[in-house]
């Protein structure tokens, strides 16, 4: 770092203000004796974040779109992190986002306070995944990130965030600061880059004369195989009704996977482009850690919380799209009228709705749910809204950790009773979730934040070999389906063919 950017030189650079930032923080830190953080907030131009996350390389990375408000960020690098494992990692994720909260020095553009700062998720069981394709993901991981390029109620901003240790000067703080922007500036310049360059390659390929058909080199290729046999499937679905009928379950989703090798590398950024296209309403997510990547093209909110507001929705029971409008609209009312999906459905609502009584003073969901549709599949939807509770000081009674720790697993990712279904899943599904289904979002500074349930997921590896060996990256897919009074084994298991090829398709594009 010393030898790319001048100490001083790099303080000499910023404004006054920021250089008595700076001072103040690196002073504090000294006194306390406690590590420090700078985040310097700089308005700027707007940038796709899609490609700031390709160009963060394998540095820890971090991507979020929600296209229907306009809000997303990427962010990279990792200025402080937490990892934690069993009953209590949202206690202790909680914990450490509000100790390192406290020692942030905010400085430069104003920045709502309802905005991400902390990035992360949790596995579905709380013990964490056991598989070695999980060990990038542990049951619980989050980041303070170095960079943060947001575009956030309407504005679009630069978030620099510098660890200022108990021994650390004024300039090489500043020197860090600098080397942030020069970072965000290099990303900014690559996407640019790179949309130039997919434009001229376009140009190009129109202009070129093209080979006899003998000539051309065959495509990729993907070697996709189950984790089981469809009879397989089937006889648990089958072993999950006789528990329902004997009392012991009312429901349980089960899931499972697909695993698609590929000797190339899998191309994550088009991965996540094309999911973009292809599912606009849903909230595009994806976390990197080296080569490794879980992403999702989620439909499903778990719980948002600005200030005392919290917003969720229970999303259940669902059908496949109709080829052509009369069948779209006779599949989606034969999905209102089915008490079998009407009760799965009527299963989340109810536990959402018992998991959030203690905490607010007011919720509110309609009575019927609504139609939620997206690409392939569509689903009963009820969003409920409420208002926490306050403590003495007016503020939120309660963290929206402290929500996520509440409501996960919700019934139309585990099953009613939870207790039951979660040991039942344990016994039986034979699935090592990782993240699949688990809560993945972010943290703002003031006890707020947003999380979605990790559906249409995927598990990305790469480097797992040299690039042409057989095996040299590896996708995990998953999707379940919610088993309850009435369900049809080959009905569920045509549900979870319909949300694995929502993925596989836009994964193996040829």
């Amino acid at each position: 770092m010393s030898e790319l950017v001048s100490s001083a030189g790099a303080l000499a650079a910023l404004d006054e203000d920021v250089r008595e930032h700076i001072r103040n923080a690196t002073n504090r830190a000294r006194d306390g004796g406690r590590t420090r953080w700078i985040a310097h907030v700089i308005e700027a131009e707007a940038v796709d974040g899609l490609h700031c996350y390709a160009a963060a390389g394998t540095r820890d990375r971090f991507l979020w779109e929600r296209l229907e408000t306009g809000d997303s960020f990427c962010a990279w690098g990792m200025a402080d992190e937490t990892e934690s494992r069993g009953c209590d990692r949202f206690r202790d994720v909680r914990a450490w986002a509000a100790d390192v909260r406290d020692r942030i020095d905010w400085i430069g553009a104003p920045r709502p306070e309802a905005a991400p700062t902390f990035v992360g998720g949790f596995a579905f069981g709380q013990d964490g995944p056991a598989s070695e394709h999980w060990k990038a993901f542990p049951g619980a991981r989050f980041v303070l990130p170095d960079v943060l390029v947001e575009q956030c109620q309407g504005a679009s901003r630069h978030v620099l965030f510098a660890r200022v240790e108990p021994g650390a000067t004024a300039e090489s703080v500043a020197a860090e600061l600098v080397l942030r922007q020069a970072d965000v500036g290099a990303a900014c310049s690559r996407a640019g880059l790179e949309r130039t360059e997919e434009w001229e390659a376009g140009e190009a390929l129109v202009s070129e004369v093209l080979p006899v058909a003998s000539e051309w080199p065959p495509g990729p290729e993907y070697r996709v195989r189950s984790d089981r046999s469809p009879s397989a499937y089937r006889r648990q679905v089958n072993h999950a009704l006789r528990e329902i009928q004997a009392g012991r379950l009312d429901k349980v989703v089960l899931a499972r996977s697909l695993r698609v090798d590929h000797d190339g590398e899998l191309d994550v950024p088009g991965f996540l482009e094309r999911l973009r296209s292809i599912y606009p309403t849903c909230t595009l997510v994806a976390m990197g850690r080296g080569q490794d990547t879980f992403l999702a093209a989620t439909p499903e909110t778990l719980v948002q919380v600005e200030g005392v507001r919290v917003e969720t929705a229970a999303l259940a029971g669902s059908a496949a799209r109709g080829r052509h409008p009369e069948e779209d609209r006779a599949l989606a009312g034969a999905l209102f009228a089915s008490p079998k999906e009407q009760a799965e459905h009527a299963h989340v609502v109810r536990a959402i709705r018992a998991a959030l009584r203690e905490h607010c003073s007011e919720l509110d969901a309609p009575r019927s749910p609504r139609l939620r549709a997206l690409f392939g599949i569509q689903h009963l939807e009820t969003p409920i809204r409420g208002k926490l509770a306050a403590g003495e000081d007016g503020a939120a009674a309660c963290s929206v950790l402290d929500l996520v720790e509440a409501l996960h697993p919700t019934p139309a990712v585990g099953g009613v009773p939870a207790s039951a279904a979660d040991a039942w899943l344990r016994r039986f599904e034979g699935l090592d979730r990782g993240w699949y289904a688990g809560p993945i979002g972010w943290l703002d500074v003031a006890g707020g934040g947003d999380f979605r349930v990790a559906l249409r997921s995927a598990l990305i590896r790469g480097g797992l070999r040299e690039p042409g060996e057989s095996g040299a990256s590896r996708a995990l897919l998953f999707a379940g389906a919610g088993v309850v009074a009435g369900s049809e084994p080959e009905r569920e298991l045509v549900e979870t063919r319909i949300k694995l090829r929502t993925l596989l398709a836009p994964l193996t594009e040829i």
